[in-house]
């Protein structure tokens, strides 16, 4: 056996420097254009997927969110669940909030929306709400007549053309707020916030005591207390940390949350890319085949002459096994530089959505590495088919070329 890849490794040297040097580097050039898209595609789907679940963190749910348990509206004694929090280590703030629905009304143009009452003190370690008011200003402690509006119902932001808007709203407009108990409020818009996602950009913020008052909740309820942690990463043990401090009501993630939400189009995204994985290795194993058949054809009358003299069919099969695995290791070491070089341009310049939106693909070394290993096998595999079909055959066909 060690004589045999002694051998065949040595057949596969020679048909390398005799071969044309041409004809090598667009096979590897080839060979490296269908490793890129292995593992391209995955990886701007990676960016996209980091830059929405970190809206999700960034806004709604922060690092962990507490939620009523079973079919609870509120969380009750929200204070005490606060506390609770506040003393668990690792976790650096945590804020409570009131979720409700309403509808805007503006010159006639009624636009439905999610209010979130929130403590404007508090949110400024918790969420980045305070810091994406493109005009305005942010809600103050007093603020109990006023409204922070986001920029698509106000029909200033991206996207605002896509869905009904109030037309133009500015800080200093009155608007009239109705809530789903009835209720309607006047606000002044304190200012416009824009952080160009759907989930924030068509929504409203008012004082967290301003929906206390309107439907008239006491001892302290919230739909949700948001928590920041003190260390990324470290969000499942402090869930569970939370949960032995006595909380019982739902505690998720963001991940779990973002993976509940963003599911459906992250699955579309994930059938693309198969689908364009199981195309590129096929279109790899094929070019591999074509390449190693085409050579087998031109050297069947020397394949003959080897096998008269005394190699074995397993070195002749090994030759083309270890020629297969050469194009393709150049083709993913040229990838790899071609892979690289890309990833470094796009984390210096992003891909930009909708002027503000920066997608930076991420780099999963995992997922490098299945590539490679996944492309060499299959190559490997196309490339000693045809080599085992032809040293198989006879001396005196092989000879002939017959």
């Amino acid at each position: 056996m060690i004589d045999d890849i002694r051998v065949g490794a040595l057949i596969a040297y020679c048909s390398v420097k005799r071969g044309n040097k041409k004809t090598l580097m667009f096979i590897v050039f080839v060979l490296s254009l269908i490793f890129m898209n292995l593992v391209f595609l995955p990886s701007m789907i990676g960016g996209m997927t980091g830059l929405f679940t970190g809206f999700m963190q960034d806004y709604p749910y922060g690092d962990i969110v507490i939620e009523p348990s079973g079919d609870n509206t509120y969380i009750n004694n929200a204070d005490n669940v606060l506390q609770k929090v506040r003393a668990v280590e690792g976790v650096r703030a945590a804020t409570k909030r009131l979720d409700v629905g309403a509808s805007i009304d503006h010159k006639q143009k009624v636009v439905g929306v999610t209010v979130t009452g929130l403590l404007p003190a508090e949110e400024h370690e918790v969420s980045r709400y305070p810091y994406i008011i493109s005009e305005g200003d942010f809600l103050g402690e007093l603020s109990r007549d006023e409204i922070i509006i986001g920029a698509m119902i106000a029909g200033t932001g991206f996207g605002s053309e896509i869905y009904d808007n109030l037309g133009e709203v500015r800080p200093g407009s009155l608007v009239d707020v109705t809530y789903s108990n009835g209720v309607k409020r006047t606000y002044k818009v304190k200012g416009i916030m824009e952080g160009t996602f759907e989930l924030v950009d068509l929504n409203a913020l008012v004082h967290y005591k301003e929906i206390e008052e309107v439907y008239g909740l006491e001892g302290s309820k919230a739909t949700s207390v948001v928590v920041r942690v003190d260390k990324q990463g470290s969000e499942d043990q402090v869930q569970d940390k939370i949960r032995e401090a006595g909380v019982n009501e739902q505690i998720f993630t963001w991940a779990d949350k973002s993976e509940t939400l963003i599911k459906q189009a992250m699955q579309s995204m994930g059938a693309i890319n198969v689908m364009s994985k199981f195309v590129s290795l096929i279109v790899g194993a094929a070019l591999v085949l074509i390449i190693i058949y085409i050579n087998v054809l031109n050297r069947k009358k020397e394949i003959g002459i080897l096998k008269a003299v005394g190699i074995t069919p397993g070195s002749i099969v090994l030759s083309y096994a270890f020629l297969s695995m050469f194009y393709v290791s150049l083709g993913i070491f040229a990838g790899l530089v071609l892979y690289f070089s890309l990833m470094f341009y796009f984390q210096a310049n992003p891909v930009v959505f909708y002027e503000t939106m920066e997608i930076r693909p991420q780099i999963d070394p995992v997922l490098l590495i299945q590539s490679i290993v996944t492309m060499l096998t299959l190559s490997v595999i196309a490339g000693t088919l045809p080599a085992w079909s032809v040293s198989k055959e006879s001396i005196l066909k092989a000879i002939w070329g017959r």
